[in-house]
């Protein structure tokens, strides 16, 4: 979704939703609790955050999955598959496209088995006729109605929290404190950045908690001159990043969250591309899977295209040994 702009400041619409973010937050809880309630019998680890889009979720996502390959654990992931057309549980295999499944779950399904469903019991009740160590769940962190899971919140300092209001009156869903209670360990990102006040709520809590290290690479060129698009929750991480990397932006092109490329952008980014040499687009990895045969048929963007991939290594390794 595309972030309103009332959420970045403390006025007279986001005051006005103040009743309505009440009833929906209320409404949200109660739904969880009524459901009957499920017991998987393969561990579940179900990585969160407190705010909606942009919360570093994926990253964590792919880290974990990165950290329990190294340990010679068998697991899979379980996504919603947000925007995608396919409804009932399914394995994504290559010949699934970004339409029907989602971007970040075809992003990992590149590393590991990856599921998507739109009702979560029904996924996780496929994935237990199948022999796997773990389930990494992709959100969930708030259905309380699944009850023998993980709950790891993720906190980006690189996120700016603006209003600090509940959906739809701001962009929390939930307020810090109680994801924090919620959580059975945290994970941050970019953790110098995380204001003073979160930073003491977290050692406040004495929940598990471990800092990361992110680097950042490009697949292609170290070019500095750059042409950087996106269509992400929050685009003005991805510009800061490439601008702590050093690098002079020529031009900034931001499209929608989780924005599906037609054929026409793709020949407007291809004309902009020939004016400057091979490498000069720069996006995001989970941006670049959105191009495909369809809108991209010859591979003539992607052959110019390059990528900022992002690497997250946990300070605290232990912290995860201990919750599987």
């Amino acid at each position: 979704m595309k972030r309103p702009f009332f959420w970045k400041i403390n006025g007279i619409i986001s005051n006005l939703l103040i009743p309505i973010s009440i009833i929906y937050t209320s409404i949200s809880k109660f739904s969880y609790f009524i459901r009957r309630k499920y017991i998987s019998d393969i561990p579940i680890i179900s990585v969160g955050s407190p705010i909606i889009g942009g919360g570093g979720k994926t990253p964590v996502v792919i880290a974990i999955i990165n950290f329990l390959i190294t340990k010679n654990k068998k697991a899979c992931v379980l996504t919603k598959g947000y925007k995608g057309s396919i409804r009932h549980p399914t394995i994504i295999n290559n010949m699934h496209e970004v339409k029907e499944v989602g971007d970040e779950p075809l992003l990992i399904s590149k590393i590991i088995d990856t599921f998507v469903s739109k009702k979560r019991r029904e996924g996780l009740e496929k994935i237990n006729s199948y022999k796997y160590d773990l389930i990494v769940l992709d959100d969930g962190y708030r259905d309380v109605s699944i009850l023998n899971k993980i709950n790891i919140l993720v906190i980006d300092g690189n996120t700016k929290l603006y209003n600090n209001f509940l959906f739809p009156s701001g962009e929390m869903l939930g307020s810090i404190s109680t994801n924090i209670k919620n959580s059975d360990a945290i994970v941050q990102l970019n953790q110098d950045k995380i204001p003073i006040k979160i930073q003491h709520a977290i050692r406040d809590s004495r929940k598990p908690n471990t800092p990361t290290n992110i680097n950042y690479t490009f697949r292609h060129s170290n070019i500095k001159n750059r042409i950087a698009f996106c269509g992400i929750g929050v685009p003005e991480k991805f510009y800061s990043t490439l601008e702590n990397k050093e690098i002079k932006f020529i031009k900034k092109i931001t499209f929608n969250n989780h924005y599906y490329y037609s054929q026409n952008d793709v020949d407007y980014l291809l004309k902009i591309s020939k004016k400057f040499e091979k490498y000069t687009l720069v996006t995001t990895a989970k941006d670049f899977v959105r191009f495909d045969d369809h809108n991209d048929p010859n591979k003539e963007l992607r052959k110019v295209l390059d990528v900022l991939d992002m690497n997250i290594k946990f300070d605290n390794e232990d912290i995860l040994l201990e919750l599987i």
